[in-house]
């Protein structure tokens, strides 16, 4: 378990502890070199110095100067603990002490290899359960490619009757295609219509084209099936690319009946009404030949 920088700067003489007294000593250097009035107080011009070099530097992913004075600032604000708008030198040792203390759980006034590696790794632990808690939250609701590909190998396991490992095309067909007459066939699209679906899936699945797909198949079609769901590319899926996706599946399966659907006969043109006879040329109609 690494330890801070720190201890190892203060414990100079190898001795594998560090003492109350080097410990402020230590932390204390700060507090005199901003001191530049030497009066054993902060004020607060002096303070804002640790947001400039040399205690704090310009870098890439480091925050403003002016974003770094706004912290010190507040800093400021926290330390100046009676509020008489300085830092008294009492009141930054209570905070070194403090500090000292959260290290020295034994309460001898030093502080071990042992004592501080616990702390460290104490730390590390906490930090890393946050992440996990922060992790969790972020995470809830969505599925990792892992949980996907294991929601479907359970399918196949429920399409595996006979146990193998395996699914033949007829397991595979007797499932998805659902029952060709009966109570249960009700309502559904006709059994070859369903047949020919389940057959056009299968085939999709079946990448060897052995009549057979194995865990191996599965898999790999659970991987091309997470990889274009995941449309925000963060490696997990949400509820949105969920519908997204039963939106795209039922486009694609209407389309799929459109060409399995028997094609329906045009109805024969209705026929053509007869013209009525020509009326004979010269006299109106219904006056017979030779009046005038």
């Amino acid at each position: 378990m690494p330890l801070p920088a720190w201890f190892h700067e203060v414990e100079v003489a190898n001795k594998g502890e560090v003492t109350r007294a080097e410990f402020l000593k230590y932390r204390m250097k700060t507090f005199e070199q901003l001191d530049t009035n030497k009066d054993g107080k902060l004020s607060l011009d002096e303070f804002l110095k640790v947001a400039e070099p040399p205690y704090s530097h310009d870098g890439q992913g480091v925050p403003s100067l002016e974003e770094r004075r706004t912290r010190a600032r507040a800093e400021f604000q926290n330390l100046d603990t009676n509020r008489d708008g300085f830092i008294e030198r009492a009141e930054a040792e209570a905070v070194v002490q403090a500090e000292f203390n959260q290290y020295d759980t034994d309460r001898d006034n030093k502080v071990t290899e042992p004592e501080l590696r616990l702390i460290v790794q104490q730390a590390m632990q906490r930090a890393a359960a946050q992440r996990q808690q922060a992790e969790a939250q972020r995470r809830q609701g969505l599925v990792t490619i892992s949980e996907f590909i294991e929601m479907q190998l359970r399918e196949a396991d429920h399409l595996d009757k006979s146990g193998d490992g395996k699914v033949t095309r007829d397991e595979f067909i007797a499932v998805v295609a659902g029952p060709q007459d009966g109570p249960q066939a009700k309502g559904l699209p006709p059994y070859e219509m369903r047949r020919q679906i389940a057959l056009h899936k299968f085939q999709e699945i079946d990448t060897n084209k052995d009549g057979v797909l194995d865990r191996v198949e599965w898999t790999a079609h659970a991987v091309r099936q997470f990889i274009q769901l995941d449309l925000n590319k963060d490696h997990f899926l949400n509820e949105e690319e969920f519908k997204k996706a039963q939106a795209a599946e039922g486009a694609k399966l209407r389309a799929l009946v459109q060409t399995l659907a028997p094609a329906q006969p045009r109805p024969a043109p209705a026929p053509a009404h007869p013209k009525p006879a020509p009326q004979p040329q010269g006299l109106a109609p219904g006056l017979p030949q030779g009046t005038r």
